[in-house]
């Protein structure tokens, strides 16, 4: 005899119900059951892979060290888990360098600061972020890469170089329409001007220690001769 819905009971049970595995595709009892969860890709096992390779790398291994394998096990997950996200390991490297960079904020234009003011934040705060060991030697670990990897590099440039260009031309425009800067000014050029300096004296004069006081406004200041309204 086949059960129908109008056998089974108040319960959801019927005759010839097999707890946790009953056939009956009308079973009650089965429908009503919590489905067993999937493989969701979990945000903390993301986040913990991604703080994994900038660790490995913030403590000096270098980039050809470095391997899927030891992010792995540094992250407390398997070796597929690492696989179903990033297929290689530039890619992993670049999706992490990103998250390590967002950390630089953005500029606040809203406050009424002067653009020399804003200019010399922002480089301050650029110096910081450089300065603490992990983002230092993570840089340092994937520039070494320029001869052997030169995409690497050209990711690095977009995804954590780039957005920080960005925010310093930002600035200079804003001065600009404020008429606080002349209105023919090379940005491009003074991007690199501004940032140039900031990136040599932190990688080759103060490796343990931060920006020294007033060099950041020292070095705005001297360009402010060329860059204000003439």
């Amino acid at each position: 005899m086949t059960t129908t819905h109008a056998d089974h009971g108040s319960d959801g049970r019927h005759p010839g119900h097999v707890a946790g595995g009953c056939a009956d595709p009308g079973c009650a009892a089965k429908k009503d059951r919590p489905r067993r969860p999937g493989r969701p890709r979990s945000e903390a096992a993301e986040r913990a892979i991604l703080d994994a390779v900038l660790e490995l790398l913030g403590q000096g291994m270098s980039y050809p060290a470095l391997s899927m394998e030891q992010v792995a096990a540094r992250a407390g997950v398997g070796k597929a888990t690492v696989y179903r996200r990033w297929q290689n390991k530039e890619q992993l490297v670049v999706d992490a360098v990103s998250t390590l960079w967002t950390e630089c904020p953005e500029p606040d234009l809203t406050g009424g600061g002067s653009a020399r003011d804003l200019l010399v934040e922002y480089l301050v705060t650029m110096a910081d972020l450089m300065h603490s060991d992990r983002a230092g030697l993570v840089f340092a670990s994937v520039m070494a890469t320029a001869m052997t990897n030169p995409e690497l590099v050209r990711r690095y440039q977009q995804v954590a170089i780039e957005p920080r260009r960005d925010q310093l031309r930002t600035i200079l425009r804003h001065g600009m329409a404020a008429g606080e800067l002349r209105a023919d000014l090379d940005v491009e050029l003074t991007v690199r001007m501004l940032a140039g300096p900031i990136v040599l004296t932190m990688k080759t004069e103060c490796l343990d220690q931060p920006l020294p006081d007033g060099f950041a406004a020292a070095l705005v200041d001297n360009l402010m001769v060329g860059m204000a309204p003439r």
